[in-house]
């Protein structure tokens, strides 16, 4: 029997049917005023980017900024998420063969965990970290929806330490050289939001000092400026990975697509920041 992961947050987080989910995807690109408004032309040398991971309604068209950049002939996407309930794994890959949302089924690269996880040994299988997490899950439906044909190799964070985030971003990037020398294709990915439930002024401030140290590729920066500030930046783990995995490769940028809050979707006091930011060699 095929082990698969189903939707957790279909219905809440998106729409459950596959119809409306495809809409909604769609008008993420080309309808909503913080959307990018098209598709745009694929970089060639994007090597990933940070996404947020709301509801479609308050982040979507912030995610589709990073989307509407990938090249359709991506063949493998590492996905670094946030384990947001804690008290499990502290990296997480899963041991399902299939993540299943309404559009479909996407394949597990066990493979590439399995390499992986002979590297680190902090590294382990372990669905429960999967089970409700949404961080991870909504990206896919914008993958499906963007993408030929790929595999997913999904990671849910939680409590790492600096040097186990170095080590992370530092082994996903020796295994983005090897699939580059095999001539495949691959993305990294890291699922964040920003500050949290915080005025729209101190959630631009706040924001904006996390996204600095993104910006300059900078993620010890990063996750000093998060501590620091207080910033409730859900996502610094991932973020840091993908970073730290940046600079392995040699990145020589990162670029802000986009920066926005929940409060630009619907009026609110009390708003979430969400930004997307494409990390390019």
């Amino acid at each position: 029997m095929e082990r698969v992961r189903p939707a957790a947050v279909a219905g809440s987080f998106y729409p459950a049917e596959p119809a409306e989910l495809r809409r909604l995807v769609e008008d993420c690109f080309s309808s909503s005023p913080l959307g990018p408004l098209g598709r745009g032309s694929p970089s060639s040398h994007l090597l990933g980017g940070m996404v947020p991971h709301a509801g479609y309604l308050y982040s979507g068209p912030c995610a589709a900024h990073f989307y509407a950049k990938l090249d359709p002939d991506i063949e493998r996407i590492v996905l670094l998420g946030v384990n947001h309930r804690g008290g499990r794994a502290r990296a997480a890959l899963s041991g399902a063969e299939f993540w299943e949302t309404p559009l479909g089924r996407v394949k597990v690269d066990q493979e590439l965990g399995n390499e992986l996880r002979a590297r680190l040994g902090f590294l382990e299988n372990d669905d429960r970290s999967h089970a409700q997490e949404h961080s991870i899950e909504v990206q896919l439906p914008f993958l499906q929806t963007l993408l030929k044909e790929f595999t997913l190799l999904p990671i849910a964070l939680s409590r790492l330490s600096r040097e186990e985030c170095a080590r992370l971003g530092e082994a996903i990037a020796r295994v983005y050289e090897a699939l580059r020398g095999e001539d495949k294709k691959s993305m990294i990915i890291a699922s964040s939001d920003l500050s949290h439930y915080l005025s729209p002024l101190e959630t631009d401030r706040l924001d904006r000092l996390a996204l600095e140290r993104v910006l300059a590729l900078d993620p010890v920066g990063l996750i000093e400026t998060v501590e620091k500030e207080g910033i409730s930046m859900c996502g610094v783990l991932p973020t840091a990975c993908l970073l730290f995995c940046a600079r392995a490769l040699g990145a020589e940028k990162a670029t802000l697509l986009k920066h926005c809050h929940s409060g630009d979707a619907v009026p609110m006091d009390k708003v979430v920041g969400y930004a997307s930011v494409a990390v390019e060699i």
